[in-house]
């Protein structure tokens, strides 16, 4: 009978490979190197990975599921679509803070996922994200709908907005550059000239129920 994959230890090991990653760098390590800084039996590690690609590809998700988590916890009780798409952006640079060698070892993983099929891994991050993606767009849609937010095409603000995020933390791997003015800028120049006030919001649905 075939063993059924434990997915929460799967996950632990992903997250545990993480850490190591993050004290060796994510170059050439094989499986029997991985498997003794786990501590386990490279049966087992191959039981849960078929490669290191596999473990690669098990890592990257592991993080995207804590981002994600993290997000969604510091999203929690707001209201404002463009306060949740703010917070949001907020979200990843907090995630990220102080974690600049994290954000390296996964642009390593990235970069060694690349040899087997970087397309994969990109469409999966897309995947795992897009339910947040779509989510913003909703809320951002319905606030133009109720007039708190100013006319826009709500999936491409969300998408300029997250691509600025993305850049600011690419700034950050790779040249050290604080993400903060990133995020200021942000909110200046993409959701402050959308966030319409509560008197203007009354008066514009006056005026659509008439």
């Amino acid at each position: 009978m075939a063993r059924t994959v434990d997915h929460a230890r799967r996950a632990e090991l992903a997250a545990q490979t993480f850490e190591i990653l993050r004290r060796r760098g994510a170059g050439e390590l094989s499986m029997s190197e991985l498997a003794d800084a786990l501590g386990v039996k490279r049966p087992t590690l191959y039981f849960y990975f078929r490669d290191l690609g596999e473990v690669h590809e098990a890592v990257l998700e592991e993080n995207q599921r804590r981002l994600r988590k993290f997000a969604l916890e510091r999203l929690s009780g707001v209201e404002h679509p463009l306060d949740l798409l703010r917070g949001a952006v907020r979200a990843l640079g907090e995630f990220y803070r102080g974690r600049r060698d994290a954000a390296i070892v996964l642009g390593q993983v990235m970069a060694a996922s690349g040899g087997r099929d970087l397309s994969r891994a990109t469409a999966r991050a897309k995947e795992f994200f897009a339910p947040v993606r779509d989510a913003l767009i909703e809320r951002l849609t319905a606030g133009v709908e109720e007039g708190v937010v100013a006319p826009c095409d709500p999936a491409q603000v969300v998408d300029l907005t997250l691509a600025a995020a993305d850049g600011a933390l690419l700034g950050r791997v790779l040249r050290d550059d604080d993400p903060e003015p990133v995020l200021d800028a942000i909110d200046a120049l993409i959701l402050a000239p959308l966030r319409v006030r509560a008197v203007k919001a009354a008066v514009l649905n006056k005026r659509r129920s008439t």
